[in-house]
This record gives C-alpha cells, structure tokens and sequence, in this order.
C-alpha cells in the first residue's frame, strides 16, 4: 500500500530565493519576506495520508511503500496519533540531508536588509552581518555580530550587540532582562533589567529596570534607571549639551510614558498641518475630513493611556538606596532627579556619587565606598 507524507510546511523553501510580497492595490512588501518557517513545540510538521488523497488540494506529497517519517533532531511522533510528526522544541523546520528537522538557533549568516528582509524568530537569533536601516528583528536571544543600524532589535530575554549601535536617531533596541554593546549613539535602549555599555553612550534615551552601567563617557540624552546609574570616565558633555538622569521609578513605565508622549507630539503636529490645509483648501474637505477626525479620535486615546501611565508610576519606597556613581568626571549641565528631588550640576566635578537624603540630592565623594 501506498502512503504520501502531507506537510504542514513548505518543504521547497529556499531561504537565499526569497521574493518580495505582493499586496493589495499594486504595492510590494519588500520588507517581510519570510526568511523562516516558525514553528512552536507540539506543531505538526507531517502526517501520513492514504494514496491517493481524497481531495487533491495541491499540497505537495511525497510518496512512500511504508510509513516510516524522516525525522531529524528536534521532532518526535504524536503520542496520540503515530501517523504525525511533531516539532519538539521552538524553532524553525527545514529539511536538512533527507530529514525533517527544527533548529532552536537561528543563524543569519549576512547582513539582515533586503535580501533577508524582518527576522522574527521563536528562538535565539545569530546575525553575522549588521541589521541595517529600517529593519525588524525579532528573537528570545539576539546577538548581532556588527553594527546595529537605525534598525528595531528586540529579545524576549537579552540582546548584545559586539560592534556597537549607530542608530541615527531611529534604532530602537529592547530586551526584558539584559542588554550589552560596546557604544551606542543616537539609540533608543530598554532593558527589563541590565544595561551595560563598554565604551562610550552619546545621545541615547537609555532605560533600564535595575541597573545602568556606562564604562566610558554618557554624554547627551537621558538615562533612566530603578536603582543605579555607574559612569566609569565622563559623566556630561559640558552646558551646551543636555544630560537627563532619572532614578527611583520604574524605568519600564517611563519608557511607556515617553514613548507615548513622543507620539502624541508628533500627532499633534500632523493634525495641525492637515487643519490648517483645510483651513485654506476648503474644497478638499471631502478628502481631509475624514483624516482629521481619525486622528482626533486616536490623539484622545492616546492621552487618556498617558495619564492611566503617569498616575501607575510610583517612586521605589527605598530612594536612599538608589545613587549615580561616577569615579570619573562630571561636566556642568547634568541634570539629576532621584524621586522627587532634583540637582543640576553648575560644577566640574570628579570621583562622586549622587545620593537621596531627606528629600534632596547631595553630593558625595568617593564615588566608590568600600
């Protein structure tokens, strides 16, 4: 008797021939391409059919004398069901010499732009290559070998980054627990827990849930922290240039909040100009009409979750245990809020550390204590 394998995936694909997606009214996706074949633990990869099948969908069949499944490493029989084979782990499935088989890791041996397009994966991801402009990925753990780009980098566990972000002002990098790189200029960086910089981190919006480490130079932006912000050589880039640290709330929330608040501005803007438009194209009321009032509606929702978010921030009940520590130098301009209090820093100063004490910040030195 005859049996054909039915998959419940596509056993042709061939990653390094990818094409780019065509969607309604003539435009072309160019961006997600498809790079893996996602599957969850428990998937059903294959199944045996009877031959001939019953109805002929035009899923591709392969043909076999007995029922016997090529399965690769990561797959394992339906305890249920023997004629289905399951995926045994988050991964991607591929045929890899003859045998069904799921990868937990996946290996972007090239740059991630548009012959790749957005990464988004069940598992770790390895990029070898940069994630350039404009570009998604998407992983459990993410490790970029080069240059993260003006690019959108997110880890439900942690992200390192080993040559450094260029963000341009549009990389937006986000881990739930840790995040490692050694410099970062004009980024966007959430980590649920840990942030580490080894070199020097210049006009970046910088947030992290416990813990902040900068060895080299924080310059620029603002830098937000639950409990410490370390800065090992320079802290501040003198008066010209503003430099915002935050302690004592949840780093998560503000990050929420200002991300919101960022957008309200921007929407803001968009609604003015498409009212003063109409303003002097009265005719084109037909087409504006409806815009302005999408938007309206949308800005409304908007500032009603930034206040639901403002009103949820609350200060950590220990704000004397939270510090900026900075054995270094600190520039004029620095500007320090810590709870409630806040200090701006109208001196050079060197080997000091910034503490809450009775509703203020002081200064004190050595930066470091024994």
């Amino acid at each position: 008797m005859a049996y054909y394998l039915l998959h419940h995936f596509d056993p042709t694909f061939d990653y390094l021939n990818l094409k780019p997606r065509q969607l309604s009214g003539g435009h072309v996706d160019f961006y997600n391409l498809g790079y893996v074949q996602n599957v969850r633990r428990g998937d059903v990869l294959a199944e045996w059919k009877l031959w001939p099948p019953e109805v002929d969908d035009g899923t591709i069949k392969c043909v076999y004398d007995e029922k016997l499944f090529p399965a690769g490493p990561n797959t394992c029989l339906d305890p249920d069901n023997p004629d289905r084979l399951l995926a045994a782990a988050d991964g991607y499935v591929f045929y890899l010499d003859g045998f069904i088989t799921v990868k937990r890791t996946l290996n972007v041996r090239r740059d991630v732009d548009f012959h790749t397009g957005n990464i988004f994966f069940r598992g770790n991801v390895v990029v070898h290559g940069s994630v350039r402009s404009g570009f998604e990925v998407r992983g459990v753990n993410v490790m970029v070998k080069d240059i993260v780009e003006g690019a959108d980098v997110r880890a439900e566990d942690s992200v390192v980054v080993e040559s450094g972000i260029k963000g341009g002002g549009k990389a937006e990098v986000r881990a739930e627990r840790n995040i490692r790189a050694p410099f970062a200029e004009n980024a966007r960086l959430l980590a649920g827990r840990s942030l580490l910089i080894d070199g020097a981190c210049m006009h970046c919006d910088v947030y992290s849930g416990h813990k902040l480490a900068v060895k080299g130079m924080l310059v620029g932006g603002r830098a937000v922290s639950s409990r410490l912000i370390f800065v090992g050589e320079q802290l501040g880039g003198g008066l010209s240039t503003e430099t915002n640290l935050i302690l004592g709330y949840d780093a998560v929330t503000l990050y929420k909040a200002h991300l919101l608040s960022t957008r309200i501005r921007e929407l803001t803007a968009q609604l003015d100009e498409n009212r003063s438009r109409l303003e002097r194209h009265p005719e084109l009321r037909k087409e504006f009409f409806p815009i302005i009032s999408r938007d309206e509606e949308r800005l409304a929702l908007f500032k009603d979750r930034h206040n639901e978010l403002w009103k949820s921030i609350h200060k950590v009940k220990d704000l004397e245990n939270c510090a900026v520590v900075v054995p270094g130098r600190v520039r004029p301009g620095v500007e320090v809020t810590i709870g409630e209090a806040r200090l701006v820093v109208d001196d050079y100063l060197e080997n000091v550390r910034f503490q809450y004490r009775d509703y203020e910040v002081v200064i004190e030195s050595p930066a470091l204590r024994k």
